[in-house]
């Protein structure tokens, strides 16, 4: 049942989308008949006079299409001008501060440093 129902959206939406034509016949400025399709008939089927556009009888055909009033995605250009030059000025107020020099730190794993002791004595190497 649901596969039913599905076709038929779907031809309904299909037959839509596409659009189809309708010919709509008017005899002595009254609505007279339609039909799917356009018709090239000479004669008018209710009163027999030929089908011209200055007599009584005449046709209007109509294409029925479903009208999509989603547009396009816009984008805008902008043109960037370049810009003037910023004047500079000095002024005593805006003096840029001035960092202290980072103190070097010791490696991790270095020397020891050299004491008073001679380095012999500090290392106890006694040559005779």
């Amino acid at each position: 049942m649901k596969k039913l129902v599905t076709i038929f959206v779907l031809g309904a939406y299909f037959l839509v989308s596409t659009g189809f034509v309708v010919n709509l016949h008017f005899c002595m400025d009254r609505f007279a008949s339609w039909e799917l399709g356009a018709s090239q008939d000479d004669a008018c089927g209710v009163c027999g006079m030929k089908v011209k556009k200055s007599a009584c009888c005449h046709d209007e055909v109509k294409v029925l299409k479903l009208q999509h009033d989603a547009t396009g995605a816009h984008y805008a250009l902008f043109s960037m001008a370049m810009p003037a030059e910023v004047p500079s000025f000095a002024s005593l107020f805006l003096v840029p501060q001035v960092l202290p020099a980072a103190v070097p730190l010791p490696p991790a794993h270095g020397p020891p440093l050299l004491s008073e002791q001679d380095t012999y004595l500090y290392n106890c190497v006694f040559r005779l």
